[in-house]
């Protein structure tokens, strides 16, 4: 699949199942995902974050985000990518750590338990690298809820694709 991308058509449109690439600033890719059911609603102008949605019926509030850049990447492994999420994290344990394919491509999927300004947090991370891309998808729970709302971040996983 072929994307053309107007300046005027950049960045997440209607809250549909496609980011569109900005041709300005930090080299970005168009990408396709997976939508999660109704009780999950967009999110607009959250810094660094592309595409997001929030679940106030969850426990702490769940958040799906997505995010992807283009450009230098270097060749940091994926765990030393997902090592860098946790920087604006308090404390970071992993419960469970996985090579996966993503859009045919070697990914790591990664569960930890987290705190954010003392408040517990478990979190899923997808990290993939593809045609000089490195995008993480990210499911954030709080730990009581955070089941209820991992069937719906699979769904946004799987129907990530990129043209």
């Amino acid at each position: 699949m072929t994307a053309v991308t107007l300046a005027g058509c950049a960045g997440w449109r209607d809250h549909g199942d496609t980011y569109y690439a900005r041709r300005s600033g930090d080299p970005e890719a168009t990408y396709h995902f997976g939508m999660p059911p109704e009780s999950w609603r967009p999110v607009r102008d959250m810094d660094d974050i592309q595409v997001a949605w929030v679940n106030t019926g969850l426990d702490g509030v769940g958040i799906i985000e997505l995010y992807g850049q283009c450009g230098e990447q270097g060749d940091s492994s994926l765990e030393q990518y997902t090592d860098h999420l946790r920087i604006d994290w308090d404390a970071w344990t992993v419960v469970e750590q996985e090579d996966v394919e993503l859009v045919g491509r070697a990914a790591l999927r990664t569960v930890v338990d987290a705190s954010l300004d003392g408040i517990a947090r478990r979190n899923e991370f997808w990290v993939v690298k593809k045609n000089g891309c490195l995008f993480d998808l990210r499911y954030s729970a709080g730990p009581k809820d955070f089941q209820s709302g991992q069937s719906d971040f699979s769904a946004v996983v799987r129907g990530f694709r990129f043209p």
